[in-house]
Protein backbone atom coordinates (compact mmCIF):
# COMPACT_ATOMS: atom_id res chain seq x y z
CA UNK A 1 0.00 0.00 0.00
CA UNK A 2 2.77 2.22 0.73
CA UNK A 3 4.81 1.76 -2.36
CA UNK A 4 1.47 1.69 -4.28
CA UNK A 5 0.95 5.64 -2.89
CA UNK A 6 4.20 6.73 -3.42
CA UNK A 7 3.92 7.90 -6.75
CA UNK A 8 1.19 9.72 -6.63
CA UNK A 9 2.63 11.27 -3.47
CA UNK A 10 5.54 12.53 -5.66
CA UNK A 11 3.20 13.54 -8.85
CA UNK A 12 1.31 15.94 -6.29
CA UNK A 13 4.62 17.36 -4.56
CA UNK A 14 6.08 19.96 -6.59
CA UNK A 15 4.01 22.98 -7.18
CA UNK A 16 4.37 22.64 -11.01
CA UNK A 17 4.05 25.30 -13.60
CA UNK A 18 1.22 25.85 -15.23
CA UNK A 19 -0.30 27.59 -18.37
CA UNK A 20 1.32 26.77 -20.35
CA UNK A 21 2.33 23.22 -19.64
CA UNK A 22 3.10 21.41 -16.62
CA UNK A 23 7.05 22.42 -16.30
CA UNK A 24 7.93 22.98 -12.81
CA UNK A 25 10.65 25.83 -14.04
CA UNK A 26 9.80 29.02 -15.15
CA UNK A 27 8.88 28.64 -19.23
CA UNK A 28 7.43 30.99 -22.23
CA UNK A 29 5.74 30.37 -25.24
CA UNK A 30 5.69 32.47 -28.41
CA UNK A 31 3.04 33.24 -30.74
CA UNK A 32 2.39 35.80 -33.80
CA UNK A 33 -0.24 37.07 -34.98
CA UNK A 34 -0.62 39.72 -38.19
CA UNK A 35 -0.97 43.48 -36.09
CA UNK A 36 -4.30 44.89 -36.23
CA UNK A 37 -2.45 48.41 -37.40
CA UNK A 38 0.56 48.91 -39.34
CA UNK A 39 2.05 47.18 -42.41
CA UNK A 40 1.37 43.26 -42.18
CA UNK A 41 3.88 42.98 -44.42
CA UNK A 42 6.79 44.01 -42.77
CA UNK A 43 5.16 44.29 -38.36
CA UNK A 44 4.04 41.15 -36.57
CA UNK A 45 2.80 40.70 -33.12
CA UNK A 46 4.34 38.48 -30.91
CA UNK A 47 2.26 36.65 -27.76
CA UNK A 48 4.26 36.56 -24.68
CA UNK A 49 2.64 33.59 -22.82
CA UNK A 50 4.10 32.61 -18.73
CA UNK A 51 3.61 29.72 -16.56
CA UNK A 52 3.48 30.53 -12.99
CA UNK A 53 6.92 30.46 -12.26
CA UNK A 54 7.82 33.11 -14.75
CA UNK A 55 8.83 36.37 -13.17
CA UNK A 56 10.99 38.19 -16.31
CA UNK A 57 10.78 37.52 -19.76
CA UNK A 58 13.54 39.11 -22.56
CA UNK A 59 13.26 38.75 -26.35
CA UNK A 60 15.61 39.06 -29.05
CA UNK A 61 15.09 39.36 -32.97
CA UNK A 62 17.86 38.15 -35.28
CA UNK A 63 18.35 37.65 -38.59
CA UNK A 64 17.31 33.58 -39.14
CA UNK A 65 20.64 32.64 -40.87
CA UNK A 66 22.33 34.12 -37.33
CA UNK A 67 20.16 31.69 -35.46
CA UNK A 68 21.51 28.23 -37.86
CA UNK A 69 24.83 29.04 -36.14
CA UNK A 70 24.10 28.92 -32.57
CA UNK A 71 23.00 26.60 -30.25
CA UNK A 72 20.47 26.66 -27.79
CA UNK A 73 22.95 27.51 -25.03
CA UNK A 74 24.53 30.38 -27.09
CA UNK A 75 20.87 31.60 -28.16
CA UNK A 76 19.96 31.75 -24.43
CA UNK A 77 23.10 33.46 -23.53
CA UNK A 78 22.96 35.80 -26.75
CA UNK A 79 19.11 36.93 -26.05
CA UNK A 80 19.62 37.57 -22.07
CA UNK A 81 23.04 39.23 -22.72
CA UNK A 82 21.01 41.63 -26.12
CA UNK A 83 17.49 40.95 -25.27
CA UNK A 84 14.95 43.73 -24.76
CA UNK A 85 12.64 42.85 -21.32
CA UNK A 86 8.32 42.10 -22.18
CA UNK A 87 6.85 45.07 -19.86
CA UNK A 88 4.27 44.17 -17.59
CA UNK A 89 4.70 40.56 -18.07
CA UNK A 90 4.45 38.53 -14.91
CA UNK A 91 3.71 35.33 -14.25
CA UNK A 92 0.78 32.85 -15.32
CA UNK A 93 -0.17 35.50 -17.82
CA UNK A 94 0.72 37.04 -21.31
CA UNK A 95 1.86 39.86 -23.24
CA UNK A 96 1.44 41.65 -27.24
CA UNK A 97 4.51 43.30 -28.14
CA UNK A 98 4.44 44.55 -32.18
CA UNK A 99 8.12 44.68 -33.96
CA UNK A 100 8.02 46.68 -37.13
CA UNK A 101 10.12 47.17 -40.24
CA UNK A 102 11.38 43.74 -40.80
CA UNK A 103 12.64 42.92 -44.09
CA UNK A 104 13.88 39.26 -44.83
CA UNK A 105 13.62 36.25 -42.43
CA UNK A 106 14.28 36.94 -38.79
CA UNK A 107 13.45 34.46 -35.98
CA UNK A 108 12.15 35.65 -32.32
CA UNK A 109 13.39 34.58 -29.73
CA UNK A 110 12.62 34.61 -25.25
CA UNK A 111 14.35 33.13 -22.33
CA UNK A 112 12.03 33.19 -18.93
CA UNK A 113 13.83 34.29 -15.84
CA UNK A 114 17.18 34.22 -17.22
CA UNK A 115 17.53 30.48 -17.34
CA UNK A 116 14.73 29.12 -19.82
CA UNK A 117 14.68 29.01 -23.61
CA UNK A 118 11.26 29.42 -25.21
CA UNK A 119 9.92 28.29 -28.24
CA UNK A 120 11.35 29.76 -31.11
CA UNK A 121 8.66 31.63 -33.91
CA UNK A 122 9.83 33.18 -37.47
CA UNK A 123 8.72 35.93 -39.44
CA UNK A 124 9.43 36.65 -43.27
CA UNK A 125 9.42 40.69 -44.04
CA UNK A 126 8.33 41.63 -47.65
CA UNK A 127 10.09 43.36 -50.24
CA UNK A 128 9.10 44.67 -53.48
CA UNK A 129 10.30 45.77 -56.49
CA UNK A 130 7.98 48.07 -58.95
CA UNK A 131 6.69 46.51 -62.33
CA UNK A 132 4.13 48.94 -63.40
CA UNK A 133 2.82 52.31 -62.46
CA UNK A 134 -0.64 52.96 -63.60
CA UNK A 135 -4.54 53.42 -62.69
CA UNK A 136 -6.96 51.33 -60.91
CA UNK A 137 -10.63 51.08 -62.21
CA UNK A 138 -13.06 49.51 -59.86
CA UNK A 139 -15.64 49.35 -62.33
CA UNK A 140 -19.07 48.97 -59.73
CA UNK A 141 -21.21 50.80 -57.87
CA UNK A 142 -19.90 50.05 -55.08
CA UNK A 143 -16.33 52.23 -54.54
CA UNK A 144 -18.09 55.54 -55.61
CA UNK A 145 -21.10 55.21 -53.34
CA UNK A 146 -18.91 54.44 -50.32
CA UNK A 147 -15.69 56.12 -51.12
CA UNK A 148 -16.78 58.80 -53.55
CA UNK A 149 -14.00 57.94 -56.23
CA UNK A 150 -14.15 55.64 -59.52
CA UNK A 151 -10.67 54.73 -59.83
CA UNK A 152 -7.32 55.37 -58.61
CA UNK A 153 -3.63 55.35 -59.22
CA UNK A 154 -1.25 52.11 -58.14
CA UNK A 155 1.28 50.35 -58.95
CA UNK A 156 1.98 46.46 -59.62
CA UNK A 157 4.42 45.23 -57.51
CA UNK A 158 6.35 41.86 -57.54
CA UNK A 159 7.68 40.33 -54.29
CA UNK A 160 11.40 40.56 -54.41
CA UNK A 161 11.96 36.80 -52.38
CA UNK A 162 8.46 35.33 -54.24
CA UNK A 163 8.21 35.60 -58.18
CA UNK A 164 4.92 34.07 -57.28
CA UNK A 165 3.37 36.64 -55.31
CA UNK A 166 2.14 39.89 -56.51
CA UNK A 167 0.09 43.30 -54.92
CA UNK A 168 -1.25 46.42 -56.33
CA UNK A 169 -0.10 48.55 -54.66
CA UNK A 170 -1.88 51.66 -53.12
CA UNK A 171 -5.65 50.16 -54.47
CA UNK A 172 -7.31 51.41 -51.71
CA UNK A 173 -4.89 54.63 -50.82
CA UNK A 174 -1.72 55.18 -49.53
CA UNK A 175 -0.58 51.76 -47.32
CA UNK A 176 -3.13 49.48 -48.98
CA UNK A 177 -2.49 46.98 -51.41
CA UNK A 178 -4.52 43.30 -52.77
CA UNK A 179 -2.05 40.53 -52.71
CA UNK A 180 -2.06 38.59 -55.87
CA UNK A 181 -0.92 34.79 -55.65
CA UNK A 182 -0.01 33.35 -59.15
CA UNK A 183 -1.52 29.81 -60.08
CA UNK A 184 0.36 28.20 -62.94
CA UNK A 185 -2.58 28.05 -64.86
CA UNK A 186 -2.51 30.21 -68.05
CA UNK A 187 -5.41 31.83 -70.42
CA UNK A 188 -5.24 33.99 -73.73
CA UNK A 189 -7.73 35.89 -75.13
CA UNK A 190 -7.77 38.65 -78.07
CA UNK A 191 -5.72 41.12 -75.57
CA UNK A 192 -3.03 38.55 -74.87
CA UNK A 193 -1.22 35.75 -72.60
CA UNK A 194 -2.67 36.25 -69.17
CA UNK A 195 -1.84 34.20 -65.96
CA UNK A 196 -4.64 33.57 -63.46
CA UNK A 197 -4.54 34.47 -59.42
CA UNK A 198 -5.96 34.31 -56.43
CA UNK A 199 -7.38 36.69 -54.20
CA UNK A 200 -7.66 36.52 -50.43
CA UNK A 201 -10.15 38.02 -48.36
CA UNK A 202 -8.89 41.59 -47.84
CA UNK A 203 -9.94 44.74 -45.65
CA UNK A 204 -10.18 47.70 -47.43
CA UNK A 205 -10.44 51.33 -45.10
CA UNK A 206 -14.15 51.82 -45.93
CA UNK A 207 -17.18 50.67 -43.97
CA UNK A 208 -20.04 51.04 -45.33
CA UNK A 209 -23.44 52.13 -43.31
CA UNK A 210 -23.71 50.38 -40.04
CA UNK A 211 -22.71 47.09 -41.46
CA UNK A 212 -18.46 48.07 -41.16
CA UNK A 213 -16.01 47.49 -42.94
CA UNK A 214 -16.10 46.17 -46.81
CA UNK A 215 -13.66 43.63 -47.73
CA UNK A 216 -12.77 42.02 -50.85
CA UNK A 217 -11.86 38.69 -52.02
CA UNK A 218 -12.49 36.18 -55.15
CA UNK A 219 -15.08 34.25 -56.01
CA UNK A 220 -13.39 30.97 -55.69
CA UNK A 221 -12.79 31.76 -51.76
CA UNK A 222 -16.39 33.29 -51.53
CA UNK A 223 -17.72 30.30 -52.78
CA UNK A 224 -15.54 28.11 -51.01
CA UNK A 225 -14.54 26.73 -54.60
CA UNK A 226 -11.21 27.13 -56.38
CA UNK A 227 -12.66 25.74 -59.72
CA UNK A 228 -14.68 29.44 -59.84
CA UNK A 229 -11.18 31.20 -60.34
CA UNK A 230 -10.33 29.59 -63.27
CA UNK A 231 -13.24 28.94 -65.32
CA UNK A 232 -16.77 30.14 -65.67
CA UNK A 233 -15.85 33.62 -66.59
CA UNK A 234 -15.19 34.80 -63.16
CA UNK A 235 -11.36 34.85 -63.37
CA UNK A 236 -8.67 36.98 -62.46
CA UNK A 237 -5.73 37.43 -64.37
CA UNK A 238 -2.30 39.19 -64.72
CA UNK A 239 -1.47 40.18 -68.68
CA UNK A 240 2.84 39.81 -69.72
CA UNK A 241 2.39 43.95 -70.16
CA UNK A 242 1.58 44.56 -66.78
CA UNK A 243 -2.10 44.92 -67.16
CA UNK A 244 -4.72 43.27 -65.38
CA UNK A 245 -8.45 42.05 -64.67
CA UNK A 246 -9.40 41.30 -60.91
CA UNK A 247 -13.00 39.65 -60.47
CA UNK A 248 -13.35 40.62 -57.30
CA UNK A 249 -16.81 39.61 -54.77
CA UNK A 250 -17.20 42.91 -52.22
CA UNK A 251 -18.51 42.30 -48.57
CA UNK A 252 -19.03 43.12 -45.42
CA UNK A 253 -19.40 40.74 -42.23
CA UNK A 254 -23.78 40.64 -42.70
CA UNK A 255 -22.88 39.36 -46.51
CA UNK A 256 -22.53 40.38 -50.18
CA UNK A 257 -22.50 43.55 -51.49
CA UNK A 258 -21.96 42.88 -55.06
CA UNK A 259 -19.12 41.34 -57.38
CA UNK A 260 -17.84 42.27 -61.15
CA UNK A 261 -14.36 43.03 -62.40
CA UNK A 262 -12.06 45.50 -61.78
CA UNK A 263 -9.03 46.49 -64.33
CA UNK A 264 -5.31 47.57 -63.73
CA UNK A 265 -4.06 49.78 -67.07
CA UNK A 266 -0.49 50.27 -66.55
CA UNK A 267 0.40 53.74 -67.71
CA UNK A 268 2.69 52.59 -70.58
Amino acid sequence: MILAAAPMLWACSADEGTDPGTDPKAAVTLYTYAPTEGNPDNDVTVRFVTNNKTSSVKYLLLPSADVKDLNDTQLLSKVESEGKTVENLGGNSYADVTLTDIYGDYTIAAVANGSSLGNKVTFTGLSWELVKEGTFFYNNDIVPAIAGIESIEASLEVCTTDPNLYRMNGVFGNGTSIKMDMLDIYGEDEDGKYRFFRVKQTATPWSYGDYGTVSVRDIGYWQGNEAFVTSGGYESGLYEDGSAFFYLQWNVAAGNLGYNYSFFVPND
